[in-house]
């Protein structure tokens, strides 16, 4: 479930981390959603754990619900972006690149293309030039 009352961002990389740790690839994610008679739905209203009356992260915004949601399917290609700009706004570098923790790989660079290398004939460095049709003279 995301976007739980009490679960910021540092606790939804938290999460994501645990799932790669255990291999587990959720394809289906829950918003939280409040439901009477539950301490999350009073959590969510006043924004206060009411066991200990402390102030407790409420996620309600659509970009913060999105992060987690995201976070939680780190693995799928159209999460990427969003999974990058929370890891990097958490300052949680270490979680992109190619170590067996990172979550996300490094974004590929495209290089332009080069002209064709020269072609060797004879020893002799030759650029192949197309043929064209000569016209024949009269």
């Amino acid at each position: 479930m995301s976007s739980h009352p009490g679960s910021g961002l540092n606790e939804a990389i938290e999460l994501a981390e645990y799932l790669q740790s255990v291999g587990h690839k959720p394809e289906q994610v829950q918003d939280f959603y409040p439901t009477p008679g539950t301490l999350s739905t009073c959590m969510y209203y006043t924004g206060l754990d009411p066991r200990y009356m402390e102030k407790v992260f409420v996620p309600k915004s659509q970009r913060e619900k999105t992060t987690q949601r995201a976070l939680i399917q780190y693995r799928s290609p159209n999460n990427y972006e969003i999974v990058k700009a929370a890891l990097l706004k958490s300052g949680r570098k270490d979680l992109i690149g190619h170590d067996s923790k990172a979550l996300i790989r490094p974004p590929r660079v495209v290089r332009p293309k080069q002209e064709k290398a020269p072609q060797y004939h004879r020893g002799k460095a030759t650029l192949r030039k197309p043929k064209t049709s000569q016209k024949k003279k009269k």
